[in-house]
């Protein structure tokens, strides 16, 4: 019975796993609009509820940390809600994070 139980409970967590996430229309339009106002952002896709990630040909801290800072602040007018933006450069290897709180 318990490694009934324990298979179960791995099965559930594998499969809880690999969910996708659904972002609201405020997230897809904020994620969309990023391409064509922040410099240096080639794409943008919510993992969660709170986890931007954001493409970038850039692979270098300072410019990284630059993009997410503006991410963050047009962020704050646009979208009004806690998040955390990552920047990556395509492999989804964070290159720098940064999470604004209100």
């Amino acid at each position: 019975m318990i490694v009934m139980t324990l298979i179960l409970i791995a099965f559930s967590r594998i499969s809880f796993g690999e969910e996708q996430f659904t972002p609201d229309q405020s997230q897809s339009q904020f994620a969309q609009s990023l391409k064509s106002t922040v410099p240096g952002v080639e794409d943008a896709s919510w993992k969660t509820h709170v986890d931007l990630w954001v493409q970038s040909p850039l692979g270098d801290q300072s410019s990284a940390k630059k993009i997410a800072v503006d991410v963050l602040e047009k962020g704050s007018k646009d979208l009004g809600q806690m998040f955390c933006v990552h920047v990556h450069k395509g492999d989804w290897k964070e290159i720098y994070k940064q999470c604004r709180t209100y």
